[in-house]
């Protein structure tokens, strides 16, 4: 006997095309984030509303985002469900390639296939998941993990004006990774400077790393996708117990982005013609990251947003969002930048609100009195300007900072172990280099390594193991005096 079977489908209709928007009418119970398909063209659902008609009849009608060019989709033709969220694929095999927020290989132009596939849009992880934020990420610049160190599954914000290094500090904290899988997300930059970035990481041989990219030629739902497409592979490699360094390159232009198709949404638009969800926007991203408790497999995600600022202006909307969503700021200052202090960091407007609790015992014991002489230095070198009479004291302090100074200057990707930097420090706060000339800080750095590494091998393994003891002090006192005479 011959079986029929009753199969119902929802099937909608393309009412209004607006860009990247499609209205749609019909398909009553669609849901928020599914995935529809207008003949071969997929369009995620964003927004779901009720209209009264002329006869007073309720209609239902949703919006949503093509995700790729709307020129395929016409008015009036059908849309059906799916019944699925966008989902990306993830997976080792993804490591050192370049890939689009649709997880599409953009050197091949191809899908990548993987065994596995997670959603682009997740819930972060709950309190009682998480752990305690103790492990060091070390940056290999030096003001960084001296006075803003960074802790695995910390977010920390970089922010300045356009053309201060942001990016800079972003890639070198790249590349100081061996261990730690490395994610670099731009959204908005031009294709040359995405290609800019992709040289230098593998010119640096950067290790396991993927560069997840959106152009500012590409829709603007693509741009929108890829800091959450961007979290969502770092979520699938901390949940195998592994740490991950994210980069979101620039959190401003994605809020510019989402500003841009908020209008086209009609939804309402509050200050700066920002929607009322900005803040929720931002926030529901960042809070992915962090640090898993040992029950939940160890792994983290430590988020480093960048932001542009305007003429040095961090009161902006923007700006403001972001630094009360993160665990801390680096700030970098254009006049500063001017003047040569290249990374351009701004230390009384830097913080990190992990500090010293994810330092190493070596680099911690030797950097807690050099923000007190920095904070000094200014008005130090004004009385010296006024040619005012200072103590012997308040000189020597003065000649320490300025030699900090010059030490924290720092080539691009010129990376400094935490070992080196511990070592100047020491010997800057010990007054090891006071008869030595600041500008010559930078000559002696490049000698000490390998003086270091020929004469004292095993001295960085005593160091990391037992810290900075007597013992250990003395012994460098008499290092110090050997390598004065050889230079």
């Amino acid at each position: 006997m011959l079986k029929r079977s009753l199969s119902i489908e929802e099937i909608g209709h393309v009412i209004a095309i607006a860009g990247p928007v499609i209205k749609i009418k019909g398909m009553p119970t669609v849901k928020m984030g599914e995935i529809v398909l207008a003949s071969q063209a997929r369009i995620m659902i964003f927004k779901i509303e009720k209209e009264f008609s002329q006869a007073l009849l309720e209609e239902d009608f949703a919006f949503g985002l093509a995700l790729k060019d709307s020129k395929e989709i016409k008015v009036g033709q059908e849309v059906k469900r799916t019944k699925e969220l966008l989902k990306i694929p993830v997976g080792e095999s993804l490591l050192n390639k370049i890939i689009n927020p649709l997880g599409e290989d953009m050197e091949i132009e191809k899908e990548i296939k993987t065994k596995e596939k997670r959603e682009v849009e997740n819930l972060p992880a709950q309190i009682m998941d998480r752990g305690l934020i103790r492990e060091p990420l070390e940056t290999g610049t030096k003001i960084i993990d001296a006075l803003f160190p960074i802790g695995r599954g910390q977010r920390e914000l970089i922010l300045g004006d356009r053309k201060t290094g942001k990016t800079t500090i972003a890639l070198d904290a790249i590349l100081n990774q061996k261990e730690v899988i490395s994610i670099y997300c731009s959204i908005g930059q031009k294709k040359s400077e995405v290609v800019e970035i992709i040289n230098t990481l593998r010119e640096f041989r950067a290790q396991n790393f993927i560069v997840l990219a959106a152009s500012s030629s590409d829709s603007p739902v693509i741009q929108y996708l890829a800091p959450f497409s961007a979290m969502t592979l770092a979520e699938y490699f901390r949940d195998k117990g592994k740490d991950v360094l994210i980069v979101f390159d620039d959190l401003t232009k994605h809020a510019w982005i989402w500003r841009e198709i908020s209008l086209l949404l009609n939804l309402p638009p509050g200050r700066e013609a920002y929607p009322g969800d900005i803040f929720y926007l931002h926030a529901r991203l960042l809070e992915r990251a962090g640090q898993l408790s040992e029950e939940k497999g160890g792994g983290s995600i430590t988020a480093l947003p960048i932001c542009e600022t305007k003429e040095g202006d961090i009161t902006e909307y923007i700006p403001t969002n972001l630094i009360s969503i993160t665990d801390g700021q680096i700030y970098l200052e254009t006049d500063l930048f001017q003047q040569g202090q290249i990374p351009a960091v701004n230390i009384g407007l830097s913080v990190s609100r992990i500090g010293s609790f994810a330092q190493r015992k070596h680099l911690k014991e030797v950097t807690s009195g050099l923000k007190l002489i920095l904070s000094q230095h200014r008005e130090l070198k004004k009385l010296i300007q006024l040619e005012t009479n200072i103590s012997e004291e308040s000189k020597r302090t003065f000649k320490r900072s300025e030699t900090l100074l010059v030490f924290f200057k720092q080539e691009k990707h010129n990376l400094i172990s935490t070992f080196i930097q511990s070592i100047i420090y020491f010997a800057i706060l010990n007054g090891f280099f006071d008869d030595i000339e600041p500008e010559k800080i930078t000559e002696i750095e490049k000698k000490i390594p390998h003086f270091l590494k020929t004469s004292y091998p095993s001295l960085e393994e005593e160091i990391s193991k037992e810290g900075w003891t007597e013992e250990i002090k003395e012994k460098m006192s008499k290092i110090f005096a050997e390598f004065k005479n050889l230079i």
